[in-house]
């Protein structure tokens, strides 16, 4: 990953691509890039802050957590269109 920001965001932007993708839909796809590339943008910062920025770890971690934050953001807008269609019936 190194001091370079995109190319560290790339894998998790794949990821979460990915993610949304199994879940399908376009809206779901959209949600889990936009999850994943979060989720590397942050642990990518973290990682270069504790010196943590080469290796098969530092990918591991930021692929783990882009997947995990794109469940996240897929998961919780589901629930929010669940609630809001069970509330205008």
């Amino acid at each position: 990953m190194g001091e370079h920001f995109w190319p560290a965001v790339y894998p998790g932007l794949i990821v979460g691509l990915l993610y949304g993708l199994s879940q399908r839909g376009f809206a779901n796809a959209l949600l889990g890039a936009i999850g994943g590339a979060l989720g590397a943008a942050l642990v990518s910062s973290l990682l270069f802050s504790i010196g943590l920025n080469e290796g098969l770890l530092s990918a591991g971690v930021l692929i783990a957590t882009s997947l995990f934050i794109a469940f996240a953001v897929v998961a919780l807008v589901g629930i929010i269109r669940s609630k809001l269609r069970h509330s205008r019936r």
